[in-house]
């Protein structure tokens, strides 16, 4: 059995602390906007067989991300984020302890993505 590759943040005890390791195992949602010059707002919506399980309203600063920790039971969801009420998009993401199972919003350039797993 090899190492564990050191991009693997759950594997590497030497760089990741106990807290962020938590943080990882237990996030359920990232939002960040890349926007560097320019705030946003954005309206998420999360279900999960058509029964609405999250609803909220953030407003991002540039350059600003936010996360929730177990916001959600582990699963598949169907998630829209509406930005600056123009710009919109659903998608289906996968929900567990995994960081690469973690809904993932990311508005750059006034577009907005949703994507399954931290990076």
């Amino acid at each position: 059995m090899g190492r564990p590759s050191p991009s693997d943040p759950l594997h590497v005890p030497s760089t990741t602390d106990d807290s962020t390791r938590w943080r990882l195992e237990s996030e359920d949602l990232h939002v960040r906007n890349h926007d560097r010059r320019t705030e946003h707002d954005v309206r998420l919506e999360i279900r999960r067989d058509d029964e609405l399980r999250h609803r909220g309203d953030y407003r991002l600063l540039s350059d600003q991300s936010g996360s929730s920790v177990n916001l959600l039971a582990a699963g598949e969801y169907t998630v829209t984020a509406t930005v600056d009420d123009a710009e919109s998009e659903t998608a289906t993401v996968r929900v567990s302890d995994d960081p690469n199972e973690t809904i993932v919003v990311e508005i750059i350039n006034g577009a907005v993505r949703i994507s399954e797993g931290v990076n």
